[in-house]
């Protein structure tokens, strides 16, 4: 297709235009497309423009997860949406690529992670990718390290200079990420590397916000072992055992309102908490609990 000359892009409607992406998720003419935005930056911007209309479509995901799609086309893209989001009121970039994060899956955070230079300049965005990895991207992103001849204190420095709850946050948001941090905390106690006074400064930090978040973790743990969770999920919520709820709830009082959406994410991708049912009904007996002092 002749990108530059086609009209298509100034005359079609966002649904027209999710029609036209499925229609070339794979292939030449992708790849072709692709690289045309890179060199025309006004085509670029209108295509942006569509993709952030869509971005909650399975369509837009695939897209944007295609290995003809560049990591540093991906980088424009995000900064796009970071620019439209600076717009709003009490616009926040850590919820930003909070959001955002969910656009890419594993092994295309891994793609954008390899742009060294640009990770380095923005350690938010550096986290948040690096809680999409898996285990198997997780090695990879090592072998990567160790290719730039970079320590784990390498790695551990880009939370330097995020606040306490913004690192909690991220991790609370992201267990995967917190436990591998955590392992390699452990491994890094191991080890007879020298610190500087600043990595000592930073390395306490995060074994003060990590030994908060175990307590959570202790908590699922112990959970887990008094109940069984994959019978649990199976039931109609009204045959669940309520008590179980309960407990979560008894511990969710004692926490900042503020964070209770935080660490409810974290149990809920660590599995005690089974469903969107479950969130809604705790998040409604913390409210009411606030109001009146009672769950129900």
């Amino acid at each position: 297709m002749r990108w530059k000359a086609s009209q298509f892009w100034k005359n079609a409607s966002p649904n027209e235009l999710l029609t036209f992406f499925l229609s070339i998720e794979k292939g030449e003419d992708l790849r072709s497309l692709a690289d045309h935005m890179l060199d025309d930056h006004e085509f670029c911007d209108l295509v942006f423009e569509y993709l952030w209309l869509l971005r909650s479509e399975d369509a837009t995901k695939k897209f944007l997860n295609d290995e003809n799609i560049k990591p540093d086309l991906l980088m424009k893209f995000i900064y796009f949406g970071y620019g439209k989001q600076f717009l709003l009121d009490q616009f926040d970039s850590n919820s930003y690529f909070l959001q955002i994060r969910q656009l890419f899956g594993s092994g295309q955070s891994l793609r954008i992670l390899s742009l060294g230079e640009e990770m380095d300049r923005d350690p938010t965005l550096k986290i948040h990718l690096l809680s999409n990895l898996d285990p198997q991207t997780w090695e990879a992103y090592f072998d990567l390290l160790e290719e730039k001849n970079m320590t784990m204190q390498t790695l551990l420095g880009i939370f330097s200079n995020l606040r306490e709850n913004e690192i909690r946050k991220i991790l609370l948001n992201s267990h995967t990420l917190y436990y591998y941090l955590r392992m390699m905390m452990v491994s890094g106690n191991q080890s007879n590397e020298e610190l500087t006074p600043k990595e000592k400064e930073n390395r306490l930090r995060l074994e003060t916000i990590l030994t908060a978040i175990h307590v959570w973790e202790t908590f699922c743990q112990d959970l887990k072992e008094k109940y069984d969770l994959p019978k649990e999920k199976s039931l109609a919520p009204n045959k669940r055992d309520s008590y179980r709820l309960s407990l979560v709830l008894k511990e969710l009082v004692k926490v900042q309102a503020q964070d209770r959406f935080d660490v409810l994410v974290y149990l809920k991708g660590n599995g005690v908490i089974l469903d969107s049912w479950e969130e809604t009904t705790v998040l409604s007996a913390l409210g009411n609990y606030d109001k009146v002092g009672k769950y129900f």
